[in-house]
């Protein structure tokens, strides 16, 4: 063993700038899948911990998220009346109807990047009671005002509250911020559904449906008779930790696979980098 070490050493002391340059290469290539491997946990850890137990989450089956999503007025005038859905204080169903669009800001630090901009009904904060106001005040319904995720209002200009963002030809006034301790709803921005609807000349067409269960483990027979209904037999029932636990593993998958293929090509050049240098 002494002759390799000796060796080692003494090709050290020659090549050092060689030897720093492999060894920087290998060890980048081990950062770069690191780093995949931690955003697609990140990104996993942040969409199942949006969604609750007791909450239920609709969308039409064949879209692969709430964006590309439509449920018609009939369909949730169908779902309003199916049972095991809980009250709210004022004796109506727990239920938010929620358009879903996609708009753009500029980001802090240069660029520009999608932001999604989420529709609520008034009964939402009951549903996700998680949901903290930090700044400002809660939209005024029937209003175009806006409420942002502390996420976005440290990543994106014009943001804050008391600013105003195009959406739909008109400026709406941001008037919150809120937090809801590191879920996915921290990056979006809400507003009152039926003013985003006619923005946006939907109608009455929304994109999700979520709803609260008078009791968790109603579920199964909510479920049974929700696919009972034939009238809904192109949507399906969830529970939202489900709906957003399946979001994620698409997304961490797609990176995960990205990330590998990013570091095949690494390695390689790593690889070919050591024989080069030694």
């Amino acid at each position: 063993m002494k002759i390799p070490l000796k060796y080692v050493v003494r090709n050290f002391k020659t090549r050092k700038l060689t030897t720093i340059i492999t060894v920087a290469g290998i060890a980048l290539v081990v950062l770069v899948f690191t780093a995949v491997l931690m955003m697609a946990y990140g990104i996993q850890k942040t969409l199942v911990s949006t969604g609750s137990p007791e909450n239920v989450k609709i969308v039409r089956k064949s879209a692969q998220g709430e964006i590309s999503s439509i449920i018609d007025a009939e369909t949730q005038s169908i779902i309003r009346a199916l049972p095991h859905i809980a009250k709210s204080t004022e004796g109506g169903e727990l239920i938010s109807f929620e358009p879903v669009i996609v708009i753009t800001l500029d980001i802090i630090s240069g660029g520009m990047s999608n932001v999604t901009l989420r529709g609520v009904s008034p009964s939402v904060y009951q549903l996700r009671p998680q949901i903290k106001i930090i700044e400002g005040r809660n939209i005024t319904f029937g209003s175009r005002e806006l409420i942002v995720g502390e996420s976005i209002a440290n990543k994106f200009k014009g943001s804050q509250v008391g600013e105003k963002v195009k959406v739909a030809g008109d400026f709406w006034t941001i008037v919150g911020k809120f937090t809801t301790d590191g879920s996915g709803f921290d990056s979006e921005m809400w507003t009152d559904a039926l003013q985003l609807m006619n923005a946006f000349k939907r109608g009455n067409s929304v994109s999700s449906i979520t709803l609260k269960l008078d009791d968790v483990n109603n579920f199964q027979d909510f479920k049974k008779t929700f696919e009972a209904e034939r009238r809904l037999e192109q949507f399906e029932a969830k529970t939202e930790q489900k709906f957003f636990e399946e979001q994620s593993e698409l997304l961490a998958g797609f990176i995960r696979i990205l990330g590998i293929f990013i570091t095949i090509i690494f390695s390689v050049g790593a690889i070919i980098g050591a024989m080069i240098t030694m």
